[in-house]
């Protein structure tokens, strides 16, 4: 048990003074929770006009180690024209902890949201870890989705390791104050920009508590599970792949153009934008939108 005692602080996000005026309003707008059981699991999310079935599907997944908060102050950009779902993935945000993580637990809680809610054909995005889990998703049931957009994900091969930036040792140290644990947020991979109030918004939202203090949200137990080796599994993805990558991001290698194009059968475009790097939600926003929204317009 903790020496320190804990102060329960559920106050809500305040933003930094210098927050963008698009910022403050689309975190006004924050999206319905809501949960359904996958596999005897719980799968969190938030949604945007989940109830209206005249709009198509716009499904949003974050990275490792992240939460639905990483896309929920960029969702409200697509809710005039889509049902907006930021899921949580097993393990991580709000949704429900597994005793094992295997390989597909990831894309079949995606599945299992889009049945449940009866929502394909779906036009799923995702981002590092979960543009690869997006993909996983693709590979097992293609008919469910109208077409993805990759953003900044690893696309490994048998013969290459993925670099691993997490500090297992320091991941769920206690912290006496929702403050304390939201100021140690890091991004990784480290980058050198990062807008300040996205990057406090999703540092609020990555923590939570329990008697011995304020912790990151997520299970460390999920490291290193889900990755695609194979590139003849992205073969099976039928529908139109677009990819973005940050310029300089670690995973803009010189032979990526040739890779997306090897992969993925009815590949797309591939959109660079300029000056970003992995995270492009904390140090490009507008830009990430301005590319989603002209890949989602291309027919």
């Amino acid at each position: 048990m903790s020496s320190t005692p804990v102060c329960l602080d559920n106050a809500p996000f305040q933003p930094p003074q210098d927050a963008p005026q698009w910022f403050l309003d689309n975190i006004r707008q924050p999206g319905a929770s809501h949960s359904v059981t996958v596999a005897g699991d719980r799968i969190h999310f938030l949604a945007w006009n989940l109830a209206d079935e005249s709009l198509p599907v716009l499904l949003l997944v974050h990275g490792f180690g992240g939460h639905a908060h990483w896309w929920s102050f960029l969702a409200p950009f697509f809710a005039d024209r889509y049902r907006v779902i930021a899921i949580d993935l097993p393990g991580m945000g709000d949704s429900g902890h597994r005793a094992e993580y295997d390989s597909e637990c990831f894309g079949r809680a995606i599945l299992g949201v889009i049945h449940h809610y009866k929502l394909a054909p779906v036009t799923i995005v995702g981002h590092s870890f979960g543009g690869t889990q997006s993909m996983y998703a693709m590979t097992l049931e293609p008919g469910v989705f109208r077409r993805g957009i990759v953003i900044d994900s690893q696309i490994w091969f048998p013969q290459e390791r993925a670099p691993s930036f997490l500090d297992q040792d320091a991941r769920h140290k206690r912290r006496p104050t929702r403050q304390d644990c939201q100021s140690r947020f890091r991004l990784t991979p480290p980058q050198p920009e990062a807008m300040e109030a996205p990057l406090q918004f999703v540092g609020y939202h990555s923590c939570t508590v329990d008697n011995d203090g304020w912790y990151w949200k997520f299970d460390p137990n999920v490291r290193a599970t889900g990755a695609i080796t194979d590139p003849q599994l992205l073969t099976r993805i039928p529908v139109r792949v677009d990819c973005i990558y940050g310029e300089h991001s670690i995973y803009n290698k010189p032979d990526l153009p040739r890779r997306v194009h090897e992969c993925f059968p009815n590949f797309g475009e591939l959109v660079i934008v300029p000056g970003a790097y992995h995270h492009l939600m904390m140090d490009h926003p507008l830009e990430l939108v301005a590319a989603i929204r002209r890949l989602l317009d291309c027919a």
